[in-house]
């Protein structure tokens, strides 16, 4: 090893690696080791419209809200598991509303401006008890003696007057029982009806579901979203001044995790995205959530509300990218502190433990270029590299071909768990690929013969209503014809790209594009016969492709 004596040279133990991939179990390596990457400036910054942090899985989302948290005294976490979101998804009267098919964004939009609200409450003015609690409501009340503007949302905060402290799951169940109540009374029993019997709900007529929906929305679309309005603007106003010029943050993290029945999930992420921006014009408050670029599709997916629609919200979403530059500093940084921790106090970084070239390529461009240009894949394939190197002084490049094997398949188990919410048949393609082996070229895609294997076997899983590749597949077997496969091919080849298995190139003057470098989509009407494709390196391995 260049930086130690040859007569002393430094064994690589089993246990050698530079962390975690995954954020939340990587304290040490995190705080120690964290790239500066211009994601946490950007986010931190309450004069940016930036709210949600969004990107791949193993970008470093995690990371970003870690060191905000770290950084910044004023900040709290919410905890999503600690919201008693579940009381809501198994409410009866909330089950009826879902199955009658009344929309439940209004309801959930002052779910989150509550929480939101009261959370900026207590940690703004610091109150965390009863005491305190009604303390704030009067020094609230005093400031807007007189100003009627204010009566409603004043009126909104005395019901909350003493209970400003109290946990999250208290505060949200008992906002759900407030409409609960009201449901229950404008529906005269309906809901009990929908209760004892299995089915109720489908079995009304047209005109009795219609009045219904239409009483329902009474309730649903009642005073509370313009109360919690003016309830902000009430906060916005009080103690403009903030003499110590201090910002809060109210965090949110783990949004993609199992936190809620996935029956109002979506439902409430839509609500988060719809009602967040609107705590903008509270000065000193900045609200940060962090995004799965997968679950963003799902919600898109999964959304029927006419004003949702993604291109509105770009200007409030950061894209979490890294270039090559940053991911070296990354790698050499946590290189640096295992060695200096286990074994050296000399500073060791990757050209002093790693070949320099493979074959004819840089050992770090090498493995590069077998990532998504992710943190957690360089960390995966670094680790692997040191495990596969134990009891020796040095990571050749015959070890960094061994740890590929291991590394190309958990890479591609982990993009199919990545995007399976949204694509269950993609994994069906790449079973289809994988079995052709060797013989296998990227053209093969759009072959007629792919597309055909790929509708049968698609046409023989359980159908995957939100899959809406599966659903290209069902609507082309049931219509038949060359216009319909087309569709398909596109489809399919489309989101192949978006989650960064394949790179396209469009037209003969155009260069290859990959999404986790260029465009992150690519239309599926832009796939024509002429498109050039490439399967991503990382996957040859464990789709058996010769890449020779």
């Amino acid at each position: 090893m260049a930086k130690k004596s040859s007569s002393n040279p430094i064994v690589l133990r089993a246990d050698a690696n530079i962390g975690n991939s995954a954020a939340e179990a990587d304290d040490e390596f995190l705080f120690r080791c964290f790239v500066d990457h211009p994601a946490l400036s950007i986010m931190a910054d309450t004069a940016s419209a930036k709210l949600f942090l969004s990107g791949r899985t193993g970008t470093g989302k995690t990371a970003i809200i870690s060191m905000i948290k770290r950084n910044n005294k004023n900040s709290s976490e919410i905890d999503l598991a600690d919201l008693a979101l579940g009381y809501v998804a198994n409410s009866d009267f909330i089950q009826f509303l879902n199955a009658l098919g009344v929309d439940l964004d209004i309801f959930f939009q002052a779910l989150w401006k509550h929480v939101f609200c009261i959370e900026y409450i207590r940690l703004r003015y610091g109150v965390k008890n009863a005491t305190e609690s009604k303390s704030f409501f009067q020094s609230v009340t005093n400031f807007f003696d007189r100003d009627e503007r204010r009566a409603t949302a004043l009126k909104y905060l005395s019901a909350w007057e003493g209970k400003f402290w109290i946990t999250m799951d208290e505060n949200i169940k008992e906002i759900t029982q407030k409409i609960e109540t009201s449901i229950d009374t404008e529906l005269s029993g309906e809901v009990e009806k929908f209760k004892a019997r299995a089915g109720y709900a489908r079995s009304l007529s047209s005109e009795k579901r219609s009045s219904l929906v239409a009483r329902a929305k009474k309730v649903i679309n009642s005073s509370l979203l313009a109360e919690l309005s003016k309830v902000l603007d009430l906060l916005a106003e009080f103690e403009p001044s903030n003499k110590y010029n201090e910002s809060y943050y109210i965090l949110v993290d783990k949004i993609d995790e199992k936190w809620v029945d996935d029956s109002i999930r979506y439902q409430l992420i839509r609500a988060l995205i719809e009602c967040l921006r609107s705590f903008r014009k509270i000065s000193d408050l900045k609200t940060i959530v962090s995004i799965r670029s997968d679950v963003l599709e799902r919600v898109v997916q999964e959304s029927n509300h006419p004003g949702f629609q993604r291109e509105k919200y770009d200007d409030y979403f950061f894209r979490l990218k890294w270039d090559k530059s940053q991911l070296w500093k990354l790698v050499n940084k946590r290189i640096n502190f295992l060695f200096r921790k286990k074994y050296s106090s000399e500073s060791v970084f990757f050209n002093d433990v790693f070949d320099k070239k493979v074959g004819n390529k840089d050992s770090f461009d090498y493995m590069l270029e077998r990532t998504l240009m992710r943190p957690r894949d360089i960390i995966s394939y670094v680790n692997l590299c040191l495990s596969a190197a134990e009891g020796k002084s040095k990571v050749t490049q015959s070890i960094i071909r061994k740890a590929e094997s291991e590394y190309s398949r958990v890479r591609l188990q982990a993009l199919i768990e990545e995007w399976e919410s949204a694509y269950p048949s993609l994994r069906i393609a790449f079973d289809i690929i994988s079995r052709k082996g060797s013989d296998f070229y990227p053209q093969y895609l759009l072959s007629k013969e792919f597309i055909e294997d790929f509708m049968l076997e698609v046409d023989d899983q359980p159908a995957a209503h939100l899959d809406p590749i599966a659903h290209d597949v069902l609507k082309a077997i049931s219509m038949k014809g060359d216009a319909t496969e087309k569709v398909v091919t596109g489809h399919l080849i489309s989101e192949l790209y978006r989650i960064g298995a394949v790179s396209l190139k469009t037209s003969a003057t155009e260069p290859f594009q990959h999404s986790h470098k260029d465009v992150p989509v690519i239309k599926a009407s832009a796939i024509s016969k002429d498109t050039k494709i490439k399967i991503h390196p990382m996957l040859h391995i464990a789709l058996n492709i010769n890449s020779s």
